[in-house]
């Protein structure tokens, strides 16, 4: 898989956290305080962290960096949504949220 470096990952770590923000009712510089959060703002994380991994294909470290937290922090975070992704409605959650950030950056599904 390809990963996308420098302000161009930059630009796809925003959109994702303007996403998962907008669908979660978070506001984005939450994403990035240190902590866990609430329940929303830690979902909305997660779920940005996963657009820009998975869906948008930046790096690992790229992401972390953006979220003030390390690789593992990432990879946990994809973790968790692939586990949620049993449940039907957070599934069709996470493919209208891919859908957007694809279209907006025209990567391939």
């Amino acid at each position: 898989m390809y990963k996308i470096k420098g302000s161009a990952a930059e630009n796809r770590v925003g959109l994702a956290k303007a996403v998962a923000g907008h669908a979660y009712g978070v506001n984005v510089e939450t994403l990035r305080r240190p902590g866990r959060g609430t329940g929303n703002v830690s979902r909305a994380r997660q779920v940005a962290m996963y657009l820009a991994r998975v869906s948008l294909q930046v790096g690992p470290v790229a992401v972390a960096r953006s979220f003030g937290r390390d690789h593992k922090a990432v990879a946990h975070a994809c973790k968790q949504v692939e586990a949620g992704r049993q449940d039907p409605a957070f599934n069709r959650t996470i493919d209208w949220l891919e859908t957007l950030v694809r279209r907006a950056t025209e990567v391939p599904a």
